[in-house]
């Protein structure tokens, strides 16, 4: 049955971009019903991606959580920006595709796209406590599973370590602090290059704010608040990194949390934040060793926050019994391993986490990953966490390039609220 959605929760999905067309390519769920006289087993799946390395694994996990729930998949893809708004298109013609892919902070702004997959668990052969705790509650919104999770993570730095050694600086460790990050930084910057590149999204920002002041951007009661002394702190500090120790390079107007990833894999910053989930492009395009490291010790100590993602049945889906069979397998024990191995995910199932530390030799990443999950806090997001990522990310570039002041920016952002 096809979800129905009232004129505020249009609103809720992403105002203009809900009143876009829909894309044909992702139109619909399966061609015949469970209950049809020839029920078919064509299911459509929509994902983001960033690289063909990502394309391919996807596929890979498509084909393993087809043969495993006797289903063939067709993958569905676009880069991480378009697919929000993509999805927020399709939500409004109800033309979803079958299995739909969430990140945890997005679940309670498309709850109502899903069914609910916690009357499906026993049919599909998934126990709760197969999966981390934490991310698979924050695929529950009110009480319903949206999603079942395939990974989760900190946000932590990503260093290039041949950088460091060829500079002649000690690789950053645990207890490393904020006035040694900046001290390597600019060791690290030259010419083009930097010792980091800071990001405009919040992903790049809050993991700082966490180790230096202990908050997040939203309030443990789902309130933005970013008008306090302490996020004044952080985010003049932030832009200072660009402003006065120029250790990292103007932000670009098109900026995103890809392109702060692409500029590290390209060589042309040293350091970023990002999550266990970006190793696999790191292992493809990256042409030097990369490390990874704690957050820097602050005011706070070495904290950051933690999120994920999942996979859900369209409510539009024409057969949502072999889907979420399809989503066990998507998340199952084989698909899990393989991404870990890959390093496209930090697996949500527990008992396969040990496959990101097999598949990929990063020496020390285990403890590092392991004192970071300790250290961190599940993100939080509002209800419209994607407007508010988006007016977050336009209003950072001119404020942290210099052209604009932080309490502009904070009223801006709040105006989301």
């Amino acid at each position: 049955m096809a979800p129905t959605f009232s004129r505020r929760q249009l609103l809720g999905l992403g105002g203009g971009a809900a009143a876009a067309l829909a894309l044909s390519a992702c139109g619909g769920g399966s061609s015949a019903g469970s209950g049809s006289d020839s029920a078919s087993t064509e299911l459509s799946w929509f994902m983001w991606s960033a690289s063909t390395a990502e394309v391919d694994a996807w596929k890979e996990v498509a084909r393993i959580a087809g043969e495993e729930s006797g289903s063939t998949i067709s993958f569905q893809t676009a880069a991480w920006n378009d697919y929000w708004t993509k999805l927020t298109s399709q939500a409004a013609s109800r033309q979803t595709t079958d299995l739909v892919s969430i990140q945890s902070l997005r679940a309670p702004q498309f709850a109502d796209l899903f069914i609910d997959l916690g009357d499906h668990l026993s049919a599909m052969g998934v126990s709760e406590s197969d999966f981390d705790a934490s991310i698979l509650d924050a695929m529950k919104v009110d009480g319903k599973l949206v999603a079942l999770p395939y990974d989760f993570g900190p946000l932590v730095v990503f260093y290039n370590k041949t950088a460091f050694e060829q500079a002649g600086l000690p690789l950053p460790a645990a207890g490393w602090t904020q006035d040694e990050f900046v001290t390597a930084a600019k060791t690290l910057t030259s010419g083009d290059s930097y010792g980091f590149f800071a990001g405009s999204v919040p992903d790049s920002i809050i993991p700082w704010a966490m180790s230096q002041h202990g908050v997040q951007a939203v309030t443990a009661d789902g309130a933005l608040d970013l008008d306090t002394d302490e996020w004044r702190d952080t985010l003049n500090w932030y832009r200072g990194l660009i402003t006065n120790e120029k250790v990292a390079a103007p932000i670009p107007a098109a900026n995103s949390q890809a392109s702060a990833t692409n500029q590290f894999l390209s060589g042309n910053a040293a350091m970023n934040i990002d999550g266990p989930w970006s190793l696999i492009n790191a292992k493809a395009t990256a042409d030097f060793e990369v490390g990874i490291a704690p957050m820097p010790v602050g005011g706070s100590g070495s904290r950051t926050v933690s999120a994920g993602s999942g996979f859900g049945v369209s409510a539009a889906a024409q057969d949502p019994e072999l889907a979420a069979k399809a989503v066990a397998g998507l998340t199952g024990v084989e698909a899990e391993a393989y991404l870990g191995e890959q390093g496209r995910a930090f697996p949500a199932r527990t008992a396969q986490q040990s496959s990101w530390y097999e598949g990929n030799d990063l020496g020390d990443a285990q403890q590092v990953i392991d004192a970071m999950i300790a250290a961190s806090e599940p993100f939080r997001a509002t209800a419209k966490w994607t407007q508010v990522n988006n007016e977050w990310a336009k209003y950072a570039v001119p404020t942290f390039n210099g052209d604009g002041s932080v309490d502009d920016f904070i009223a801006r952002v709040m105006a989301q609220a």
